[in-house]
């Protein structure tokens, strides 16, 4: 919605307040007199030549800095929930196994395979962060 598509009330009598204290009028309200006159004298600035890329730059670290925190935050939260997993898992998981082991055609071999299978997939996994953040840390330096 454009701001310029709907009705916003003005209220005459301030808006002609406000223009009298701009144009200096002395009979106009003290608090308008004051911030016309503090728009008026505003401080010059004298901004640095590069002060763009100096904006960009900040703005870019800081873009990092958030992208490296969320980064963060969501691997612990991934590893809380593994945690968890395990949790109720060794709490709850004797039952599942030994149906598990009923359920499937291999019976109690298959159900160790199945958790050797998990722990290789878990491994490669884990090998393959640790490759990514050497690599990274070698990269920095």
């Amino acid at each position: 919605m454009n701001i310029h598509d709907r009705e916003i009330p003005v209220d005459d009598q301030a808006w002609q307040a406000q223009e009298n204290a701009r144009r200096g009028d002395p009979d106009a309200d003290p608090t308008d007199l004051r911030i016309a006159r503090a728009l008026r004298l505003a401080p010059s600035m004298d901004l640095p030549p590069d002060f763009a890329a100096q904006v960009a730059v900040l703005a870019r670290t800081q873009a990092i800095f958030s992208a490296v925190l969320e980064q963060r935050l969501l691997r612990g939260l991934v590893l809380v929930f593994a945690l968890s997993a395990a949790v109720v898992v060794a709490w709850f998981g004797h039952g599942w196994v030994a149906e598990l082991g009923t359920v499937l055609p291999g019976g109690q071999d298959a159900v160790a395979w199945s958790g050797i299978a998990a722990l290789c997939v878990l491994g490669n996994w884990g090998f393959g962060l640790l490759r990514d953040r050497i690599e990274r840390g070698a990269h920095a330096a």
